[in-house]
């Protein structure tokens, strides 16, 4: 999964001379999570809702005319910016970004592709990769097995049993649990499956059943 496919493209940005106030107007018409700043075609900086709100909260408890009046006439966005954010690359992978943002404590970067801003992603952006993955949108059964060595012939041979009892798979993920090299096997089938049946052909397989859902209920509607 590439970065650019995923990213917002053409993101709204301000430049370094841009009051605060206007920032904010501009952030919140838009429903923003962060603006890129660019001078001269450059990526100079980067400022983000919380930032943003923070500086407003901050001269509204004041209740100071002087620090009213400087917010809304003098503040600018260069005063507040982080100068030269950490960036990532449009031809990275989603899941380097994902490790990235948990190592950086970041939620929000531009993306650049030859030296030059063309985008912008936050864990809104990555959450709804990894819900298109998991198929968070859709109804589904599910049935994870037991941590297990993962060996060649290992997935097919589970997607065997499984389709051999008529249902019909969507999806196989693995997932690694901390600090062994087992992996479990997340199993995802048709909404209508037969968890039951799926999971006594799992067990007569030989492989142990961790957790099995009949029906996965989603944001949009119930199964």
């Amino acid at each position: 999964m590439i970065l650019r496919n995923w990213m917002e493209r053409d993101p709204i940005t301000v430049e370094s001379g841009t009051l605060v106030a206007d920032a904010i107007a501009l952030l919140l018409e838009n429903n923003l999570r962060a603006l890129p700043v660019i001078d001269q075609g450059e990526l100079r900086g980067l400022v983000t809702r919380k930032e943003l709100q923070g500086c407003a909260t901050a001269v509204a408890r004041a209740q100071s005319e002087y620090e009213t009046e400087y917010f809304l006439n003098r503040l600018k966005i260069r005063d507040i910016m982080t100068r030269m954010p950490k960036t990532v690359e449009a031809g990275d992978s989603v899941e380097y970004c994902m490790l990235k943002g948990q190592d950086d404590l970041i939620r929000n970067y531009p993306v650049m592709e030859n030296g030059k801003l063309v985008g912008m992603v936050s864990s809104l952006e990555l959450f709804s990769a990894l819900s298109s993955i998991l198929g968070a949108n859709e109804v589904w059964c599910g049935i994870t097995l037991e941590a297990l060595p993962l060996e060649s012939g290992t997935i097919s041979k589970v997607s065997k049993l499984v389709e051999d009892t008529g249902a019909i798979l969507h999806g196989v993920f693995t997932m690694r649990l901390p600090n062994v090299t087992d992996k479990r096997i997340i199993l995802r089938f048709d909404g209508g499956t037969d968890v039951g049946v799926v999971a006594k052909a799992l067990e007569q397989g030989g492989y142990k059943i961790f957790e099995k859902t009949d029906a996965v209920q989603t944001c949009g509607h119930a199964a």
